[in-house]
């Protein structure tokens, strides 16, 4: 019993020694040491807005179109059997190009003109007969005058007199009735001469003529085709000129008037051309402005390339920074300015290129320090260190 209660008591000391030590061992355990971080610094290549006296000549490139085209489709629907062009075909103004069957529309005039006949007999004889229907109430009008001034003296019967009044009145009828008819077939006439007009016009739609002098561009259908009133069979150009697409921002398009004489490069030659349209409202997903430059297209064909040059007033002290200064973001420009060692996103209002420079036009001002490259990874508010580079790098 001793021996038992020895051992219990001997096992006790030793769990509590146990927990005495793990204890011991927790908390005299190495801490951990705290590294305080120094904040990040960003690194940039900083420039100054710089003022400058500028000349500009702006160069935009664009793609040669055809002067004017026209899609050109029937306004009839049919069978196709004559095909008189082929595309690089040169075609003089009137100049028969397609032609449909015409069996139906020429059915169709026949039918229309015949009941135009038909009408316009019907009224001349309905016209006739109106004559003769007013001769016969005016003598009819002077019997039953002349019966009722009988009556007065009893030399006339009553029932005569009636006899005479139904005659009347039933002449009266005719006439009226005559009139109405008359103009009836009158008013039918008009609606029939219109109907055989529309014939006649779908008669002739069934041939499609050059509007203009001009290139056949391309032919969409085959002898043979069924065409319906809609869709475009033959796309005739305008072969004398040529003109230049483009679209420049709002700034190039003030300086530009209509008519205005401009140098075109084209392969090396140097051509003159004339700007005949400029839009002046802007498109609201670019924001420029298209203009269109006539040239003479000799020795040229649509789809080359030509850059057009654009002088613009002269500026003095026009505000520039490199055009990777510029963060462009849903439509709108912004540059960073460096301020006290932290960055200041500001938005610009920027113009022209000019020589490798962007111009700017309000929102900085010179010799304001700015990131002059790599913008797109930056953000407003962060620290930096700023490396001076040139203004024209």
């Amino acid at each position: 019993m001793a021996s038992s209660l020895r051992r219990t008591l001997l096992t006790f000391l030793i769990l509590l020694l146990t927990v005495f030590v793990v204890m011991a061992l927790w908390r005299t355990r190495p801490q951990p040491e705290v590294v305080l971080k120094k904040p990040q610094v960003t690194r940039v290549e900083v420039v100054q807005a710089v003022a400058q006296d500028i000349n500009p000549l702006v160069r935009q490139t664009g793609l040669l179109r055809p002067w004017r085209v026209a899609s050109l489709k029937f306004e009839v629907k049919g069978d196709l059997v004559e095909r008189l062009v082929e595309p690089g075909q040169k075609v003089e103004h009137g100049q028969l190009l397609l032609r449909l069957d015409d069996a139906d529309y020429r059915d169709a005039v026949t039918e229309n003109e015949a009941r135009l006949t038909e009408t316009r007999a019907a009224i001349r004889r309905d016209r006739s007969l109106l004559g003769l229907a007013k001769e016969n109430r005016k003598l009819a009008e002077q019997e039953y005058r002349r019966l009722v001034k009988l009556g007065e003296g009893s030399l006339s019967s009553a029932s005569t007199r009636d006899s005479a009044r139904q005659q009347l009145l039933k002449l009266s009828s005719d006439e009226a009735r005559l009139a109405f008819s008359i103009e009836s077939s009158q008013a039918r006439l008009v609606r029939e001469e219109a109907a055989l007009k529309r014939a006649q016009r779908n008669l002739q739609r069934t041939r499609l003529f050059a509007p203009f002098d001009g290139l056949i561009n391309r032919v969409e259908a085959e002898v043979g085709d069924y065409l319906q009133s809609s869709g475009r069979v033959v796309e005739l150009i305008q072969g004398e000129f040529l003109e230049l697409y483009v679209e420049v921002s709002g700034d190039v398009a003030a300086a530009l008037t209509m008519g205005q004489k401009l140098i075109i490069k084209i392969d090396g030659a140097e051509l003159e051309g004339e700007l005949t349209a400029l839009q002046p409202d802007p498109e609201a997903k670019t924001h420029t402005h298209p203009l269109q430059i006539r040239l003479p297209a000799d020795g040229l064909l649509p789809g080359m390339l030509g850059e057009v040059l654009l002088p613009l007033e002269p500026r003095s002290g026009a505000l520039v920074v490199p055009p990777a200064a510029l963060l462009r973001e849903e439509g709108l420009a912004y540059v960073f300015v460096v301020d006290a060692g932290r960055l200041q996103r500001r938005a610009v209002v920027p113009g022209i290129r000019y020589n490798g420079l962007q111009v700017i036009l309000s929102g900085l001002a010179e010799g304001e320090p700015l990131v002059a490259r790599d913008v797109e990874v930056l953000s407003d508010g962060i620290k930096v260190t700023a490396e001076a580079v040139e203004s024209g790098r």
